[in-house]
């Protein structure tokens, strides 16, 4: 497998990674990737389930409401 890693191997890349980010910056950093990875995964899966879930999603959207149409009545336009 070309991803075999131990738990020595693990523990030395977090303490690199500490290192070179610091104490401070390492969290908001994890967090970053956290929210990447999520959103790679959810169009990895938007993609992989096609347009048919993507359209039921816009399709479910309540619509705008129509403006109403002026009357043709030909009298004055009503006051703003």
């Amino acid at each position: 497998m070309p991803f075999d890693f131990s738990v020595g191997q693990i523990l030395i890349v977090l303490v690199i990674a500490l290192l070179v980010f610091g104490p401070r910056r390492l969290p908001e950093i994890a967090r970053q990737l956290g929210k990447g990875i999520g959103e790679f995964k959810q169009s990895v899966s938007d993609v992989t389930h096609g347009p048919s879930s993507v359209a039921s999603m816009s399709a479910s959207a309540p619509a705008p409401p129509a403006a109403p149409e002026p009357a043709a009545s030909g009298g004055p336009p009503p006051a703003a």
